[in-house]
């Protein structure tokens, strides 16, 4: 896998498709809390899943990506 540096991951955050699927998220998230709000779901655990799925991928940082691979090789090399 190829290494991602602080600058890419910049690049990638204000690029803007990026900002395009940020916004659409957002709005998909918006729209399903409006959903459980009234009762318009069945599986109201899913949509919630769903919804702090989103709210990660919106608030991710490069930190959040590093830690996570660096714990992957540890747990790996263990």
């Amino acid at each position: 896998m190829e290494a991602v540096s602080p600058d890419n991951f910049e690049e990638w955050k204000h690029h803007p498709v990026t900002k395009r699927l940020m916004k659409m998220l957002l709005a998909d998230r918006e729209t399903m809390k409006e959903g459980l709000i009234n009762n318009a779901f069945d599986d109201e655990l899913e949509v919630k899943g769903r919804c702090r799925a989103i709210a990660i991928i919106l608030n991710l940082e490069y930190e959040d990506l590093f830690e996570a691979t660096q714990q992957k090789i540890e747990v790996n090399n263990e």
